[in-house]
């Protein structure tokens, strides 16, 4: 669902699908006796490839920080909920986190602010930047609002964020040395990063946060394949006692009423 919401440029599906997961793995955490609670693994996860550059999404990092540098005043449209480890170019990010830098101390933002603190941050000097990339960027005159490209910039890092989610709890779905609570509670802790991006997600638009459900919500998987999840984990019912073969005593008569003495 990330990936498919990628290409639509959407975001709802995959979060309606975390959603279901996280209902799913709470119920089984409750069937199998324990309660559901985000558990780190001990050991590392293993080193994911990093994602293909998607040359969109470039640009609009870019305009993002163009319309950022040219309108010092916007920083305070993104700064809030936007986060360096939103941009998908890490360049990107840290020329953002020079600009928020800038903007907490109240330093005025231009060219020769951007550039000096990018050297003091060391970033020219370990060659994550150059200061021709930051010359470029401020020849950009890109008209638009940063709360439009910084929405776009959010978007494609929750899509990302829930790609990465789902190939973790596929990685540990895979691991046969898990037992069914480790399993649980490890897939619940590879769904903490989509939380904490789908809260300024909602910051960012205005609407308010949703909690996971407890069943499958509309749009979501199937119910049978959420309940094939479920019948996992579910006991079996305890056998019946083998019925008697020898012949079943007679009920006793009842007892005639009792007459009192005349």
């Amino acid at each position: 669902m990330a990936r498919a919401d990628a290409l639509r440029g959407e975001v709802e599906g995959a979060l309606r699908s975390a959603d279901v997961l996280a209902g799913v793995l709470t119920d089984l955490a409750r069937r199998w006796g324990t309660e559901p609670r985000p558990v780190a693994p001990t050991t590392a996860p293993a080193a994911v490839p990093p994602p293909v550059r998607d040359d969109q999404v470039a640009e609009d990092e870019r305009f993002l920080l163009a319309v950022l540098t040219e309108q010092p005043k916007a920083v305070a449209e993104v700064v809030d909920w936007l986060r360096p480890v939103d941009f998908a170019d890490p360049a990107h990010g840290q020329l953002y986190r020079c600009l928020g830098a800038l903007h907490h101390r109240g330093e005025p933002i231009d060219r020769i602010t951007l550039l000096w603190e990018a050297q003091r941050r060391g970033l020219l000097a370990d060659g994550t930047l150059s200061g021709a990339q930051v010359t470029a960027l401020c020849d950009d005159v890109i008209p638009g609002s940063a709360a439009w490209f910084g929405e776009r910039v959010m978007r494609s890092s929750l899509t990302r964020t829930a790609a990465a989610s789902a190939r973790a709890v596929r990685a540990l779905a895979e691991d046969e040395a898990l037992g069914p609570g480790r399993l649980i509670n490890h897939a619940l802790h590879a769904l903490g990063p989509l939380d904490e991006v789908r809260a300024r997600w909602r910051a960012a638009n205005g609407s308010p946060a949703s909690k996971p459900p407890t069943a499958p919500s509309a749009g979501g998987p199937p119910a049978a394949r959420v309940q094939a999840a479920r019948a996992r984990s579910t006991p079996h019912p305890a056998p019946s006692p083998p019925a008697r073969t020898g012949p079943v005593p007679a009920p006793a008569a009842a007892r005639p009423p009792s007459r009192g003495h005349s």
